[in-house]
Formats: structure tokens, C-alpha cells, sequence
């Protein structure tokens, strides 16, 4: 009989690790936003003492898809849809160069124990920007102008996420965590008439702190 009780006591045990196991495997799909500040980094203008660059506050949205090979390790793509630039005081004068981008980071993913309450959470990977729009404008101007001849169609860069998610059903979870994305390619088109020779490249980069929900089927 004991032998018998002990069997059965290591039978649950076994279905039930295999079950957590299973739980936290699988498919899921997300919503996502972050508040987020925006950058165009560029060496020539940093150095010229009469560009002044302003903080420039932005925010990027969209959904996500992840699949969870084992317990802690999958993969997943986000696709987003950021709006960002920057702003610039240029003798006395303020700009505002106006960027959107559909953004797709494709990513390879970490978390700790998911069945827990709080858990913690990492995302590494390469990132597609497409651009959609650009337009640059002043406070002395009544509107905005198309310059979207200026900039690449596409760029190519990579993001980091990592942060907490929040265990609130069985399949149920908020996320919030720091997020950065840098694009490792120019951001400018090189033959742009306006450009003098031999500019240096510009690079988008933003941070912020995204927050979502993911749904764990």
C-alpha cells in the first residue's frame, strides 16, 4: 500500500511539472506601447556649436507575436509603429524634423519562472524600420514641409527590451520594461541635394519604457 501512495505521489508530481512546463511553452501574442524619447544622431551636427538640440518626446504602439521553445528561451516579432525625430534650436531659431517609421524587431527571448507571480525578462534582436513619413517645419513657418527625399526608405538597426511581467491569469500578463532601439544604418539618403560632401551618417535611436499585455495560448 505505502508503495502503492508513493507511485501515485510521484505520477502527480511528474503531470504536474509537465504541466507548468507546458504552460509556459507554446504561443503568444501581445499589445504594446512606449512612451519614448527620440534621437538623430549625427557627429557633424553634435560638434557645431550653433545647433542646440532639444528633448524631443514620442511614443511608438503596435502588437506582437513570441513562441516559447522551452520553459525560458523563444523568439519573437514585434510589429510597431513609432513616430519620432528631433527638435533643434539653430540660432534662435527652432526646427522640428518629424519621422515615422513601421518598425519590425525580430527578437530572441528570455524570462525567468512565468508561473510565479513577477517574473523578469529580456529581448535582444535586429530591427527593419520602413519609413512613412517625414516632414520638417519651424516656429516661424505656418506648416509643415514634405521632406521625406531626405532619408533612407529603409533602415536597419537592432533593439533591447528587458524589464518585469506580472502574472494576472493563467494565461494573462503585464509587461513593462526599458526599451532601446538604434539603427545601425543611415538614416539620410546620401544623394540628397541639400547634404554638402562628405556628411556624416545620421543614426535613429530611441528610449523609452514600453508597457503591454501578452496572452499565452
Amino acid at each position: 500500500m505505502r508503495k502503492i501512495l508513493m507511485s501515485a505521489m510521484v505520477v502527480a508530481m511528474i503531470s504536474g511539472s509537465v504541466s507548468i512546463a507546458m504552460a509556459q511553452q507554446g504561443f503568444s501574442v501581445s499589445v504594446k506601447a512606449t512612451p519614448q524619447f527620440s534621437f538623430l544622431q549625427n557627429s557633424d551636427d553634435n560638434d557645431n556649436s550653433a545647433i542646440e538640440k532639444k528633448a524631443t518626446f514620442n511614443a511608438n504602439f503596435g502588437v506582437g507575436a513570441g513562441y516559447n521553445f522551452t520553459d525560458n528561451i523563444g523568439i519573437g516579432l514585434d510589429v510597431l509603429y513609432s513616430l519620432q525625430g528631433e527638435k533643434w534650436e539653430v540660432s534662435g531659431l527652432e526646427v522640428n524634423q518629424e519621422l515615422e517609421y513601421v518598425k519590425m524587431p525580430f527578437y530572441f527571448s528570455y524570462n525567468t519562472d512565468a508561473s510565479k507571480p513577477v517574473s523578469f525578462f529580456g529581448k535582444i534582436g535586429p530591427q527593419v524600420s520602413i519609413l512613412t513619413k517625414a516632414e520638417f517645419s519651424d516656429d516661424e513657418s505656418s506648416g509643415s514641409v514634405d521632406n521625406k527625399d531626405r532619408f533612407e526608405d529603409v533602415t536597419i538597426g537592432a533593439m533591447v527590451n528587458a524589464g518585469v511581467q506580472f502574472k494576472l491569469t493563467q494565461n494573462i500578463f503585464l509587461q513593462t520594461g526599458l526599451h532601446f532601439d538604434y539603427d545601425i544604418t543611415n538614416a539620410e539618403n546620401e544623394d540628397y541635394s541639400g547634404f554638402t560632401s562628405g556628411r556624416a551618417d545620421t543614426h535613429n535611436m530611441t528610449a523609452g519604457v514600453q508597457v503591454g499585455l501578452k496572452y499565452k495560448f
